[in-house]
């Protein structure tokens, strides 16, 4: 199969698999605020208090008064990701279901650190701030997935379950 065939079929199956994704995670998306909240509540300093109100973060900050947060934008970098790592060719099942554990927890915890700097600095603008918030929760996801599946696209990194052949006519 062509290198341009391969890509036309994984950037289908990418897409098939985030609509599907995504209307499965209207569902979930409530439910994902709510723990991404809890586990914020737990880091952010004292005189930050966060409440989640469907998909949106409230941040109750002492300094600066309350401000809101929609978390659908990170929660779709999330979907992103997963679509991404479902869609790769060649993945064994093994390794997908790693794969996706993995990504899903390291975009987790980006998700926290995101709204725990968001709340600290309500009503800043500050450029990084910015950057991190609008670039970083799209650009992550794509990184992540990049990094953990970079054995199967380039033919010359080894893959544990296969060889090096193997991993070229993938």
């Amino acid at each position: 199969m062509s290198g341009r065939r391969k890509l036309l079929i994984f950037v289908g199956k990418t897409l098939l698999f985030i609509v599907v994704l995504s209307i499965i995670w209207l569902f979930l998306a409530q439910a994902y605020t709510r723990l991404l909240v809890a586990v914020a509540n737990g880091v952010a300093p004292s005189q930050i208090t966060l409440t989640a109100e469907q998909s949106s973060v409230i941040i109750h900050n002492q300094a600066v008064g309350t401000t809101a947060v929609d978390s659908l934008p990170f929660q779709g970098g999330l979907v992103m990701l997963l679509a991404l790592i479902l869609a790769t060719p060649g993945l064994k099942l093994k390794w997908r279901l790693v794969y996706l554990v993995v990504g899903a927890a390291i975009t987790f915890v980006i998700h926290i650190i995101g709204i725990v700097i968001i709340a600290i600095n309500a009503r800043e603008t500050r450029p990084l701030i910015v950057l991190f918030a609008s670039v970083g929760v799209d650009l992550f996801p794509v990184l992540i997935w990049a990094a953990l599946s970079a054995r199967y696209w380039w033919p010359g990194l080894q893959s544990p379950d296969r060889t090096p052949i193997e991993n070229s006519q993938a």
